[in-house]
């Protein structure tokens, strides 16, 4: 039960909840001779505009700002700079990264295997003798010159006493032979669901285990000490001051458990967050009487619950895989009956699913228990998300349109692209991806990374969305790139949408926070080519600056 945000404590929540207040008629700040972005329903772009108690009060040209200054009116000249609405991150894992990349063994920038087995060694010689060993995640094998990670010898040479715990990504990690006995694997034993403790051809274990990030997580917390409330909370703190200097002022923290939201409670409650953020709870098959109360889009500006995070079904293909050595295609965790069930379950309980799926047959049956949830009780008002949704097809888009699903939509074409059209064949990766298509039939896209599995600078998203270029196969699906106004509208105002927020951010319109960010390109005219070397150069969020680059004079 996540009694931790119910009760009293949502009462307190629900009234502190700050009411938009009029704006005054005069500003405390304006900004002139810009290049103001606004992504409002014409796209404008402006020369300046005027901020009052963390708002946007008028927008217009700089002679019509200027006049509406007081006395006490602070006035900064833009100086030609680009101003666009605050960028939002719809799939960003921000605990789990700060959790995996600021505690225990620093492992950033190591390039050999022997350099992390000196690291690991180092801290066995100084640490008590039954104490866990473990490893931030900021190395991959692709990085290394071996191109693999510590094997079980390897560990278990330098630590035979001590449990050690090398975290590769969130869902991968290698283990020595005393960390696994003390997670109870042996000969007989295969671990918890989605955890696979990976065995050689005698059946002995090979020290990898894999599986889903949260139940990975949760596994190796078995040996790994746990940060406390206050530790959370700082984690959280470093971490969202990083995601400003990226130009981030909100992001969707998906697949998190009660007590990390319980953190970001807290933060709330003290005033301690930079970033507005949507939180998803973490469920999995058979937890659905972990919701007893109506939760979805509950918040403010400042922090919203999102929804149910995390209920994947499987990787489940329409046709087998074109390129693959067995045809395969996919398969589904749980019986399509029993997700249409959960599906159903959650809205009984007045949650909104977000739904990671992964192919397209995956996509089918998430929409069959849509609808039939949407039989029970419409959803369509209800801002149903479909997460990743790469291989989408005709039948489908006009399905999501009649049930007014929104789509959470990333980059993964551009990181992996050799690999994609490996396994899908040609024909369906240059079809991935569908972004314009989705916009043309107005379906709410929104875009984002799913950090750490790709990087979280939204110029990256926007320069994928509007290139379609990819990093190992040049430009793939053109017919697919958006129009840069669409770009920056999908990583903005459509973010703002999905998180609840749209009346209050998102875009750069009177009434609206004064949330936005400043670059010195202009992102409409500069090459294309450029777009994803973009660097903000100040985040404001309500009117604040939470980031300012080194130099910058305003």
């Amino acid at each position: 039960m996540i009694k931790v945000l119910v009760g009293l404590s949502l009462v307190l929540f629900f009234s502190q909840v700050i009411a938009q207040s009029s704006p005054g008629e005069i500003p405390d700040v304006v900004y002139i001779n810009g290049n103001i972005i606004t992504i409002d329903p014409e796209y404008n772009v402006v020369e300046a505009f005027a901020v009052k108690d963390g708002k946007f009060l008028t927008v217009g040209s700089s002679s019509d700002i200027l006049s509406s200054a007081g006395q006490g009116t602070t006035r900064i000249d833009l100086n030609g700079k680009t101003v666009l609405p605050g960028l939002m991150d719809n799939h960003n894992h921000q605990y789990h990264v700060a959790l995996l990349t600021m505690r225990g063994i620093d492992l950033l920038g190591v390039k050999t295997l022997e350099e992390i087995l000196s690291r690991l060694e180092q801290a066995v010689n100084n640490s008590d003798p039954g104490s866990t060993i473990y490893t931030t995640m900021s190395w991959s094998e692709s990085d290394l010159v071996e191109k693999r990670g510590p094997s079980l010898q390897e560990l278990d040479q330098i630590s035979p006493v001590n449990p050690v715990v090398v975290y590769e990504t969130r869902s991968r990690l290698h283990l020595n032979s005393t960390a696994l006995r003390s997670l109870g694997i042996g000969p007989d034993n295969e671990g918890p669901p989605r955890v696979v403790v990976h065995r050689d051809s005698k059946g002995e274990p090979t020290g990898l285990v894999t599986g889903q990030p949260a139940a990975v997580m949760i596994f190796a917390a078995g040996i790994v000490p746990q940060p406390s409330l206050q530790e959370k909370k700082e984690l959280i703190t470093r971490m969202q001051r990083r995601q400003n200097t990226l130009g981030l002022t909100g992001i969707r923290d998906l697949q998190l458990y009660p007590d990390v939201m319980q953190a970001y409670f807290e933060l709330w409650e003290e005033g301690g967050l930079t970033l507005r953020v949507a939180i998803g709870l973490e469920l999995n098959a058979g937890e659905e009487d972990r919701i007893d109360t109506m939760l979805s889009g509950f918040g403010d500006a400042w922090l919203r619950l999102d929804g149910v995070a995390e209920y994947n079904p499987g990787d489940w293909m329409r046709e087998p895989y074109s390129n693959s050595d067995d045809g395969n295609i996919g398969q589904l965790r749980l019986p399509p009956q029993d997700f249409i069930a959960a599906i159903r379950k959650i809205h009984s309980y007045g949650w909104r699913p977000a739904i990671h799926v992964g192919g397209d047959r995956t996509l089918d049956l998430v929409l069959d228990a849509y609808e039939a949830a949407d039989n029970d009780r419409t959803i369509k008002d209800r801002r149903w998300i479909v997460e990743h949704i790469q291989l989408v097809h005709d039948d489908q888009i006009e399905r999501m349109k009649n049930l007014g699903v929104l789509v959470s939509a990333q980059f993964q074409p551009y990181m992996g692209a050799a690999r994609s059209q490996r396994r899908w064949g040609r024909q369906r990766f240059e079809n991935a991806m569908r972004i314009k298509d989705l916009l043309d039939n107005e379906i709410v896209v929104s875009g984002g990374s799913d950090w750490p599995s790709a990087p979280n600078n939204p110029f990256i998203n926007m320069y994928y969305y509007i290139t379609r270029d990819t990093l190992d196969l040049g430009p793939v699906g053109v017919e697919q790139k958006i129009t840069r106004q669409d770009a920056i509208k999908v990583m903005s105002l459509n973010n703002a949408y999905m998180m609840f927020n749209e009346k209050i951010t998102g875009s750069i319109e009177t009434g609206k926070y004064a949330d936005f960010v400043l670059i010195d390109e202009d992102i409409l005219t500069m090459s294309a080519s450029d777009i994803k070397g973009i660097r903000p150069v100040a985040t404001f969020i309500a009117g604040k600056r939470v980031y300012q680059a080194t130099g910058l004079d305003l």
